[in-house]
């Protein structure tokens, strides 16, 4: 009787790698790590290797004694590891499925087991041993109340970048399962399409026809196919930016303004504050300034101070070390520093002469 053990290589992280370093660096770096993959299996009796376009292999063990089998292939796992990070800019993930009677079914054990990369993450050996969860289980943190406010400022990016940390945070959770992670994430994208969507039916509950037509079915069978941390975050922005509609530019704009305009005086203002009170990213508000208003968000920020401070000083007899802590500044010497870079004397010059702001 013969039995048969199935290794999927799996390169981690290929897609993003591939994006951030291009299709001719990809391909060149795939040809090493084929290599990589038939050394290890070169020489091996009973065994055989199959690419699986574009960043797996098959690697099949066959053999009499099963558990001779399972401790062969435990062994090549690592040398086929320790190759791809020798020989590439890669790591790589070898899943093992159970000794089985058909190779058909030892290649399923061996996805099977891949599949839980989701929550184990990449550069390991995944034995088909792993267990799924037990019992119902709930996220450890819930998300919605800040997804809402992204989603309905149309911070895309924002959106994104919460879901992915969120799916993370969960992925870390004890004895969760790739099935229940991609469960948990499957029911924060219908909320999403349930806030982005307007079309109630006349007793006030959504109209689901009307809503999932945002998120076609065959969007939510892909997350089923996904076992890449990384990839998973390039879909969710991928998939938001679809949901989404675009950001009102001067919606955006016009709540930086009201924000800055409001708490200019804290000394603690940046620009990252005021891009996470309008659930929109820093560079995203440093290019409206630039192309709606021709300024910088620190130049805008300084003429509201300096502009509040001029007034102080023309109005009122309060000694500038004051007059800068209730402007922004958090001493007279950045007060003094400030005015004779933008308005070219001195706090105490500008009051003597009597100027108005």
């Amino acid at each position: 009787m013969s039995y048969a053990v199935a290794a999927l290589v799996d390169i981690d992280d290929f897609v993003a790698s591939s994006q951030a370093q291009g299709q001719v660096w990809a391909r060149r770096q795939l040809r090493r790590a084929d290599h990589a993959v038939r050394a290890a299996a070169l020489g091996r009796p009973g065994v055989t290797c199959s690419p699986q376009p574009p960043e797996e292999w098959l690697v099949m063990l066959t053999g009499a004694d099963p558990d001779a089998l399972m401790s062969e292939a435990a062994a090549l796992a690592e040398e086929v590891r320790a190759r791809i990070v020798r020989e590439t800019a890669w790591t790589a993930t070898v899943s093992l499925g159970l000794p089985r009677l058909r190779q058909g079914e030892a290649e399923r054990e061996a996805r099977r087991a891949n599949d839980y990369k989701l929550v184990l993450g990449g550069d390991r050996v995944i034995s088909s041993g792993a267990s799924a969860s037990r019992g119902a289980l709930s996220p450890p943190v819930r998300i919605e109340e800040e997804l809402t406010r992204r989603v309905r400022a149309g911070d895309r990016n924002g959106a994104a970048g919460l879901l992915a940390g969120w799916v993370d945070r969960c992925a870390s959770e004890p004895d969760v399962d790739p099935v229940t992670l991609r469960n948990w994430l499957i029911g924060e994208l219908l909320f999403v399409v349930d806030v982005v969507n307007r079309s109630r039916l006349p007793d006030g509950s959504t109209d689901w026809v009307a809503a999932c037509a945002r998120l076609p079915i065959e969007d939510i069978v892909t997350v089923g196919d996904i076992h890449e941390r990384s990839y998973l975050h390039i879909w969710l922005r991928e998939t938001l930016g679809r949901l989404m509609p675009p950001p009102a530019r001067t919606d955006i704009l016009a709540l930086a303004e009201a924000y800055l305009a409001e708490h200019y005086t804290d000394p603690g203002l940046r620009l990252s504050t005021v891009a996470e009170a309008v659930c929109a990213s820093p560079f995203y508000i440093s290019h409206l300034f630039a192309e709606e208003r021709g300024t910088t968000f620190l130049r805008h920020l300084t003429g509201l101070r300096l502009r509040h401070a001029r007034r102080l000083l023309t109005t009122s007899t309060l000694p500038v070390d004051v007059i800068a802590a209730r402007t922004g500044y958090p001493s007279a010497k950045a007060l003094r520093g400030a005015f004779r870079r933008h308005v070219g004397c001195s706090p105490t010059e500008y009051r003597r002469a009597g100027l108005r702001p």
